[in-house]
């Protein structure tokens, strides 16, 4: 099988564009102008005797075995994919729940992903391991091209350690491939121009019975090339009958879910279109509301937690579980056997509620406490009532709970190593007024608090996805401990507060994404907790293009930028890999009310020959086919014409999401380090601190695909 890289369309292509030319990944001369300012940024920052240390410092902490080893439990087995410096790629392995617990997990190799190089001819990365739940032996292994999203499926028993001999085996794609029994599978191809969107995604809805061919199954549903994407999936209740589902979607965040009956037939539900079904239970759909949504004599909020009765594509009565105030939102939600668990944001700080249904009613159900910080629903054992739950803040390591909801006994499993000296850091949350006056959120984490402090500034804000106190790890050991500060910035456009935060920088109103940031970083300097010279912003994809963004507006206000992964042509976006997909966020540059918004927007447009820039490092994969690499590559090109500390890192794999081995994700986060230490200068020594600071994100955060819903099974 040979490898390719998606070819961007040429349509309305700029023929003044200079750099118009990186849009094609097939070109010669494309591979060249990345491989030649990839090889100068690696011989620039990480050649020295001290780099490959850090890396192999970096390395080392990952493979910590007193790391948290982050599982699927099925049938009191544990499931789980390690790395390490033998297997770099990756195996999948198993131990019994009760040696887990007990602290010794006695481990057994089941696969190892680098095998399937061989097996499809390709250099291919672990993407996921789907496991039909009533026999968990029996897996769909998701297997990505150089770390893309396009991904192999193959049907795997891990009982025999082999692939299933006729089983259910496809092609790479950005498919959605889901069990609906053992003996069938839903599929939305996308292997084939002719079955996708625009966008590049599935437009077509197959059920595939075990011995069929592809070209053998039924067709069960298809929307227009101008759509999004569809996505099949079946939900197990364990109150009720299977539940199979198709979402169609029209945009990111507008769609139709129709129910399919037994023998195909599909029957629309009377939803509300920007709604999302978060889970099935007791024949309830629990929907999260983007919108409020007036129903009979009822109006709910946006934001909600709504549990609709379904019958036969009728929907019936309807219950409010959770209605979000002013600083709160919903985050996500979690269904067992008997409850339904959601995790919510308060202040950006993490919370969990539970209801249950019982006597023909839904009851809030009183929970242990659980720490404030970030939590993380990690898995639900299906069959029963227990949710393994990781918290932590940015200074505080990660300790994994198991919650026996059916009791209400909440158990500590694991406690993650600290990974850096936290003596002397302080976290604090400041707000900053952004241009229209609205209060923006930032936490500030740090033992220094002068002018002369190097300050990182993160952000992302966008697709609704909030930035939470993650506890800080790598960024802890090297860059707090040595007296640097860290900023996460809770800006607009993302979901920290909910639909209201997310649709005021959406659209024509982008731009205040990078108001808002530019507010925290002015708020930042007023404060006298670190100064322009000193101030580095940094974000990936969406975040890529506020930081990006706010550097061609301000030059002058900050020291540095690092852009990972970045949109910067806003105006040929929707034609390069999956950009299509983001119409309903960022507007359309041929619709005329969006066209100046995004000209006015759009990092690469605005950059000028005649200003002068603060050094930027600009970073993509070749193999990323969510954010087509001509983003970071033109903005690259255009912007080291007039300023030679501009920096390329551009590895061949990772795609959008990182997937590749450890030590290359070391030397992706050591490279960053080391531009940012030349760049921003020393921690001056601790001295006596004015202000306080708490809790740490990842380090890059990429645009959301529309993901694909795993086969639920409560």
């Amino acid at each position: 099988m040979i490898f390719t890289f998606q070819t961007a369309s040429t349509v309305n292509q700029t023929p003044r564009d200079p750099y118009a030319f990186l849009e094609n990944l097939h070109s010669p001369e494309t591979l060249r102008f990345a491989a030649e300012a990839h090889a100068e940024t690696q011989a620039r920052f990480a050649s020295s005797a001290a780099f490959g240390q850090t890396v192999a410092e970096m390395v080392k902490e990952l493979q910590n075995p007193r790391q948290i080893a982050f599982c699927q439990e099925h049938r009191a087995r544990m499931y789980h994919f390690h790395q390490s410096s033998e297997h770099p790629k990756g195996v999948y392995r198993v131990c019994s729940a009760a040696s887990y617990r007990s602290g010794c997990p006695e481990w057994k190799t089941l696969f190892s992903a680098a095998d399937f190089d061989n097996v499809l001819g390709d250099d291919v990365y672990l993407d996921g391991v789907s496991h039909y739940v009533e026999q968990p032996e029996r897996v769909l292994i998701s297997l990505s091209r150089a770390g893309g999203d396009a991904a192999y499926t193959l049907e795997f028993d891990l009982a025999a350690q082999k692939l299933v001999e006729g089983g259910f085996h496809f092609p790479a794609g950005k498919n959605h491939i889901a069990w609906r029994d053992f003996n069938s599978v839903w599929v939305c191809p996308a292997w084939h121009p002719q079955q996708t969107t625009a966008a590049g995604y599935p437009r077509e809805v197959w059920l595939v019975e075990r011995g069929q061919s592809f070209e053998e199954a039924a067709s069960v549903y298809r929307i227009g090339s101008d759509g999004l994407m569809v996505n099949a999936w079946r939900y197990l209740d364990a109150q009720g009958a299977p539940l199979d589902l198709i979402e169609a979607a029209h945009g990111f965040y507008t769609k139709t879910y129709l129910q399919v009956l037994p023998g195909g037939k599909t029957l629309p539900l009377n939803l509300p279109e920007d709604c999302e079904i978060s889970g099935y239970l007791a024949g309830h759909l629990l929907l999260h509301l983007h919108s409020p949504w007036q129903r009979a004599n009822q109006s709910y909020p946006a934001g909600s937690l709504v549990a609709v009765k379904l019958n036969k594509g009728k929907t019936g009565t309807a219950h409010l579980l959770f209605a979000p105030n002013e600083t709160q939102a919903l985050e996500s939600v979690e269904t067992t056997k008997r409850f339904v668990a959601a995790t919510l944001l308060d202040n950006v700080s993490g919370r969990l509620k539970a209801w249950r249904f019982s006597d023909g009613r839904w009851h809030e159900e009183t929970l242990p406490a659980l720490p404030q910080g970030a939590l993380e629903l990690t898995d639900q054992p299906w069959g029963g009532d227990v949710l393994y739950i990781a918290a932590g803040d940015f200074t505080t390591p990660l300790t994994l709970f198991a919650l026996d909801l059916n009791v209400m006994e909440l158990s500590v499993i694991r406690r993650q190593p600290p990974q850096f000296d936290t003596e002397g850091i302080k976290v604090q949350q400041f707000y900053a007024e952004s241009a229209d006056s609205t209060r923006i959120p930032y936490y500030h984490v740090g033992k220094n608090h002068t002018p002369d402090t190097p300050a990182l500034v993160y952000v992302y804000g966008g697709f609704a996805v909030p930035e939470l106190p993650h506890y800080m790890g790598s960024i802890g050991k090297y860059w707090l401990e040595p007296g640097k500060s860290f900023v996460l910035a809770n800006v607009r456009g993302g979901g920290e507060f909910g639909p209201r935060w997310h649709r005021a920088a959406q659209g024509i109103h982008k731009h205040k994404s990078t108001d808002d940031l530019l507010a925290v970083v002015r708020d930042l300097h007023t404060r006298g907790l670190s100064s322009p010279a000193h101030t580095a912003i940094q974000g990936g994809s969406n975040g890529g293009l506020v930081t990006a963004s706010a550097f061609v507006r301000e030059p002058q206000t900050i020291g540095a930028l690092v852009c990972e992964m970045p949109l910067t042509d806003m105006l040929r976006y929707p034609y390069l890999s999956a950009g299509a997909s983001w119409i309903e966020e960022y507007g359309h540059p041929e619709h005329p009310q969006s066209a100046a918004a995004l000209a006015a927007l759009s990092p690469y447009h605005r950059l000028s020959d005649g200003r002068t820039y603060p050094p930027a490092l600009i970073t993509t994969s070749l193999s990323d086919d969510r954010v087509h690499p001509a983003h970071a590559l033109k903005f690259y090109g255009k912007l080291r014409r007039s300023s030679p500390r501009t920096w390329l890192y551009a590895p061949a794999n990772g795609g959008h999401t990182g997937n590749t081995t450890q030590e290359a994700t070391a030397a992706e986060f050591a490279c960053i380090l080391q531009f940012l230490n030349e760049t921003l200068g020393r921690a001056p020594a601790q001295r006596p601190s004015e202000h306080t600071a708490p809790p740490s994100p990842p380090l890059t955060q990429q645009c959301p695909q529309r993901p694909p819903k795993a086969q639920k099974n409560n």
